[in-house]
């Protein structure tokens, strides 16, 4: 049968020459082993798999150099397809050329290599092997732990065309210092899934290079509220007022988490001006931005926002209400007796007239506050 299959490798279909391959035994044919290492040079990548797996079955040095030979393959599968066989012929010879596909520009034929080290029972000798080795088996955050000698691996890990592997590597790169990372690290910034954006918004929190600055701030208007919110965490950790204006625009964002982080932000920066711009925030849709806004008014200190804290204190959320209660007393201590808090009486007042108890009790609460004496009699009514 040697013939025929030999005949059929000279059809000009590929399907034709991998299913002659397949048909060959070379471990009981010297004439099947020729043709199996001429079928390497096949132009049909399917055609040079199904070659290499059926060399993977001899345990010759012939067909060892072959295998070895084809981790150069230009074809990926190829790659992978050598590996696989080398880890099953399990000779240590082969160790260099394995290890040596760990840099492989395609995850599939690291990964294969990886997995062929691992069942040869090799280990790295350096760090960079070890951290090279680590990425190929999928343990991003492992390999971190060689430093500096894990970058070249973690970056090119973020080129990986599956994104948890791109989003593992971010991860990962946040827990190396090393310029090397930046760059590929600011291309990340605009990957496909909102979540390796995220990661890499992280992995660079320590860069305050005006480069990277600018980079994460452009993050404030990805369509991603998840993205948005990363970035704003990161800078707002560095309390720059030069940043202010940026972070006025995120008092509008649709994200309640968004503005939320944008309110802690503006709040450490005295700044009247600010203090006019949380002062809607009182009134914002969700509690917590609420709550935020009222502390952040505390700790600027703008007289301004009084008669805005005592309407707040009707408030239906006690966390929100505390808030503002005790921004008012760091305000002004005597705030009661300011005119800004008198200003606020005609809509208490109109609160008391409003459909839910709770209103109308918080609202008589503060009218006593500023010593209105029918305030009282008006809630019960």
């Amino acid at each position: 049968m040697v013939w025929w299959n030999t005949l059929r490798l000279k059809s000009n279909s590929p399907e034709v020459r991998r299913k002659a391959l397949e048909n060959l035994d070379p471990a009981r044919d010297a004439r099947s082993l020729e043709l199996l290492l001429a079928a390497l040079g096949d132009e049909d990548a399917q055609v040079r798999c199904a070659a290499v797996n059926a060399l993977g079955q001899v345990r010759d040095d012939q067909s060892l150099i072959a295998l070895t030979t084809a981790l150069q393959d230009p074809n990926s599968g190829v790659c992978e397809a050598a590996a696989a066989a080398l880890g099953r012929v399990g000779d240590a010879r082969t160790f260099p050329h394995l290890a040596g596909l760990l840099k492989n520009s395609h995850p599939g034929a690291r990964r294969s290599a990886a997995a062929a080290l691992r069942s040869l029972g090799w280990k790295p000798s350096t760090s960079e092997e070890q951290a090279l080795f680590d990425v190929a088996l999928g343990h991003a955050h492992a390999a971190a732990f060689a430093g500096q000698a894990a970058v070249k691996a973690l970056v090119t890990e973020l080129k990986h065309d599956t994104s948890f592997k791109r989003r593992a590597a971010a991860e990962a790169l946040e827990d190396v210092d090393d310029p090397r990372a930046t760059q590929p690290l600011l291309a990340a910034l605009y990957d496909e899934d909102p979540t390796v954006r995220v990661s890499a918004v992280h992995a660079l929190s320590k860069d305050a290079s005006g480069e990277v600055t600018v980079k994460l701030l452009e993050r404030f208007g990805d369509p991603e509220p998840c993205v948005r919110l990363a970035a704003t965490e990161v800078l707002a950790k560095r309390i720059d007022p030069a940043l202010a204006p940026e972070f006025l625009k995120l008092l509008a964002d649709p994200n309640f988490e968004v503005r939320l982080s944008a309110v802690q932000f503006l709040g450490r920066i005295r700044d009247p001006e600010i203090a006019q711009a949380l002062l809607p925030l009182l009134a914002d849709s969700d509690s917590d931005v609420r709550q935020a806004a009222a502390q952040a008014l505390g700790t600027i200190g703008e007289p301004a926002a009084i008669e805005a804290l005592v309407l707040t204190l009707t408030d239906e959320e006690r966390a929100v209400r505390q808030a503002a209660e005790l921004a008012l007393g760091r305000i002004d201590p005597n705030w009661v007796y300011s005119e800004a808090a008198q200003r606020a009486i005609p809509q208490l007042e109109a609160s008391l007239n409003d459909q839910r108890g709770w209103v109308r009790s918080a609202a008589a609460q503060v009218l006593a506050k500023l010593h209105v004496p029918s305030a009282g009699l008006q809630a019960a009514g």
